[in-house]
């Protein structure tokens, strides 16, 4: 998978880009606050639906904008897609495939994209959301139609919450029976998340020991769903009923609390490093290793499972901030990638035997280097 042209207009700093790109490595080159991590952050989003930076998608529309517009020609061997989406400073967004409108969230799959982010490292050492969100991306670029699951559960969630705090306004018996109401939707929502989960992790555990393995050959590493609910090896009926159990027993702490106490929302994805948790016993290096083996196998998963070949490699800033033997192999990881997007403050901090071809950026605006290396493979 690869894409061919990627053109911006009132994204961030964007007001108006235009890209031609080709398989293989480019680089975008600037100083920091010029545009070129918004670039990827485009491609990122078209491809999750989400940022990596922000929350909000109106941050993402330049200031003054009612909009911003992102449009990429997507290659799968010998079909080409042209993927198109409206950001709406307020208001629901837009999409269009090969110039048809459709639901914003059947954009999801057609651009399939691996980020490393100089932030990966908060996938290690941050708060559980973080790692939650990781292993959500990969279900859903794995599963599109769970897009639509995440969000009817975020809905119970939001409502059971609303109910839960409004409890002291209502007699005991109204409480039960309005929150039966959601129990039940709730507790095959959850269901099906953490068992996608569970699924997804049996995927890339061994992928991400094979690259850990690689990266550090010295350590062991492991990853697991860690859950008080979802186990492996119940169906999803099964699954359901543990989840139904689990809200009947904490019914009264989450009356009292006011919120929703079980569900996937409260799990975590467990990292391990030599058998202890790497969030609170691993080095600032160990972290970065961590983090890029989990971002390869995430990598691996996707060149697997999808009849498209390999996903977009897009690596923002990350070469500054690893040692030369880390980059070394970093850059022996991603090099069998169909197309790899790398940006960098300085041209120096990029291998020069990697780079096929280099893009400035600057103040939003985007030139080709003519003198760019190019592969002699």
């Amino acid at each position: 998978m690869w894409v061919s042209d990627l053109s911006l207009r009132d994204f961030r700093n964007h007001e108006s880009t235009t890209l031609s790109l080709q398989p293989g490595v480019s680089v975008f080159v600037g100083s920091n606050g010029q545009g070129k991590t918004n670039l990827v952050e485009a491609l990122g989003y078209l491809a999750n639906l989400s940022s990596h930076r922000v929350s909000v998608d109106k941050a993402l529309v330049r200031e003054g904008c009612p909009s911003a517009f992102v449009l990429a020609t997507i290659h799968h061997d010998t079909r080409k897609v042209d993927l198109a989406l409206e950001l709406k400073a307020s208001g629901s967004n837009r999409a269009k495939k090969n110039g048809q409108n459709i639901p914003v969230g059947e954009l999801v799959g057609w651009l399939k994209v691996v980020l490393f982010t100089p932030e990966d490292l908060s996938i290690i050492r941050g708060e559980p959301g973080i790692r939650r969100r990781y292993l959500d991306d990969a279900v859903v670029v794995l599963k599109p139609a769970l897009h639509q699951v995440y969000g009817e559960y975020d809905r119970v969630v939001k409502q059971r919450n609303a109910l839960l705090k409004s409890s002291r306004s209502m007699s005991h018996s109204q409480l039960l029976d309005t929150l039966t109401g959601w129990d039940e939707p709730f507790a095959r929502l959850a269901a099906t998340i953490s068992q996608e989960r569970l699924s997804v992790i049996s995927e890339l555990e061994p992928e991400f020991q094979r690259s850990y393995d690689v990266i550090a050959p010295d350590n062991t590493a492991g990853i697991a769903l860690e859950s008080k609910v979802a186990a492996n090896g119940l169906t999803l009926d099964e699954l359901t009923s543990v989840y139904a159990e689990a809200l009947d027993t904490r019914r009264k702490d989450e009356v009292d609390r006011g919120m929703t106490l079980v569900g996937p929302h409260r799990d975590d994805l467990e990292i391990t490093l030599n058998g202890l948790p790497g969030r609170t016993h691993s080095s600032h290096g160990e972290a970065w290793s961590l983090a890029l083996s989990l971002k390869m196998a995430l990598a691996e998963v996707y060149r697997r499972d999808s009849s498209s070949g390999d996903p977009v490699m897009i690596l923002d800033d990350v070469f500054a901030e690893l040692d030369a033997k880390r980059r070394a192999t970093l850059q022996q990881l991603v090099s069998g990638f169909e197309q790899v997007l790398v940006t960098a403050a300085v041209r120096e901090d990029i291998p020069h035997d990697f780079v096929h071809h280099v893009f400035g950026v600057e103040k939003g605006v985007v030139s080709s280097d003519a003198s760019s290396p190019r592969s002699t493979q």
